[in-house]
């Protein structure tokens, strides 16, 4: 076979519709738009636009508030925890922290202000975690597995109340 004789498989490329061809082609005259004027030419956006009249957008209340120094935290639950150990993904005998669960496919995602710990599931392995925050679940549990848990925010939170 050679360069020139390669070819699509029949079928595998559609034909472009053939627009303002005709009155008989039944695509002429408005090519399938159905109007003339300025809903027919390309780059028009009336979304929204209700002929001079206050768009309900604008006429309906503005309710609420939204923090834009809010803090999103990844979740990552013991079960998964306790899965990526044993498929071993992350090691129990060495200190797990944000950067080895990331690595490990835990936490996704670039911005996001740390993980947080949560207590769906079990884990039976005891572990070193440092995460910026746990629940009281999650920490009861690493816990009682014999592992310990180290909350970053909570360390935040100290020095701020000494200083």
């Amino acid at each position: 076979m050679k360069l020139n004789e390669l070819r699509d498989n029949p079928g595998a490329r559609l034909d472009s519709k053939r627009l303002g061809r005709g009155i008989g082609s039944g695509k002429g005259k408005t090519s399938g738009r159905g109007v003339k004027g300025q809903k027919a030419r390309t780059g028009v956006a009336l979304n929204g636009y209700e002929g001079g009249q206050l768009p309900i957008y604008r006429r309906m209340p503005k309710r609420g508030f939204v923090n834009i120094f809010r803090k999103e935290y990844a979740p990552v639950n013991l079960g998964a925890l306790a899965r990526a150990i044993e498929a071993g993904k992350l090691d129990a005998s060495q200190p797990i922290t944000e950067e080895s669960l990331r690595g490990a496919g835990l936490v996704r995602g670039g911005a996001i202000a740390g993980v947080r710990l949560l207590g769906n599931g079990e884990i039976s392995k005891a572990v070193n975690i440092t995460v910026a925050g746990a629940s009281a679940s999650a920490k009861a549990a690493i816990e009682a597995a014999g592992g310990s848990v180290t909350t970053t925010v909570a360390k935040a939170e100290e020095k701020a109340a000494e200083a």
